[in-house]
């Protein structure tokens, strides 16, 4: 067994639930279960929201050590999944490493949801929430409207690769000065303050607010932190942007 491609291939397979929006405790789970369906015994993985260690002892006693940094975070539930899975898979029948690798390496290239059904979604999503909210049918249309512009925005900054903050700061300046457009322009009465919450909603951080409470439940408490402060960070942003937005359109 070549060791050394082992651990490469099972800190792939954490990296891949990593730029996912998996859990911490998840991710050194599936590195460890990997590691063990191979016979090795001696098996540790220490990972934070930004880098993953992974050490094993083989039949020799020769340790093994690899350190790889992850930079992209993304939110694909399904790669999750389909990585799981497929953990669980060896636990009952490991596969030879060419076919892991080529799993893996499978999963990773997956395509997201083509990017029509993503607006479809994104739509959906504003006007549903605009609803869930008390908002009327007119205010739910105007969000749904806003849901659109707001997820093209979110796909064309990760083509630049932005920093996540900035596109949330960038996405609340462009819900209120749509929402300002919209309102002025609509001859019936809305009601603007449901339309930015409804919209907004498209924006929140709530994967990474969920995988903080989840990781310092789980005794992670550097990872639950970074990740709550990402949280915070991203909800500033939000608020940063619609509110100067809101200012400078409430001075026209």
């Amino acid at each position: 067994m070549d060791n050394r491609r082992l651990i490469k291939l099972a800190t792939l397979a954490g990296q891949i639930i990593l730029e996912s929006g998996g859990e911490i405790y998840r991710v050194e789970d599936t590195i460890t279960m990997i590691l063990k369906s191979y016979d090795i015994r001696d098996a540790e993985s220490f990972v934070t929201p930004t880098g993953i260690m992974v050490s094993l002892t083989d039949n020799d006693g020769n340790v093994i050590s690899l350190i790889h940094r992850v930079s992209k975070s993304t939110v694909d539930l399904e790669k999750v999944s389909l990585v799981n899975s497929l953990s669980r898979q060896l636990m009952e029948n490991p596969l030879p490493l060419n076919e892991l690798e080529y799993s893996l390496n499978e999963i990773s290239a997956k395509e997201p949801y083509s990017i029509g059904f993503q607006l479809i979604m994104a739509a959906m999503c504003g006007f549903s929430f605009t609803m869930l909210f008390g908002g009327s049918l007119i205010d739910a249309i105007v969000s749904l409207v806003i849901g659109i512009f707001v997820r093209l925005l979110q796909l064309a900054t990760r083509e630049v690769k932005l920093n996540g903050i900035f596109t949330n700061i960038i996405g609340g300046a462009l819900v209120a000065v749509l929402m300002t457009i919209f309102t002025h322009i609509i001859p019936y009465e809305t009601n603007a303050d449901i339309i930015i919450i409804g919209s907004i909603m498209l924006l929140v951080p709530g994967i990474a607010f969920t995988n903080a409470i989840r990781d310092t439940l789980m005794g992670d408490y550097l990872s639950g932190v970074s990740k709550g402060m990402e949280a915070f960070l991203i909800a500033v942003g939000i608020a940063i942007g619609a509110g100067t937005a809101l200012s400078i359109m409430g001075g026209l």
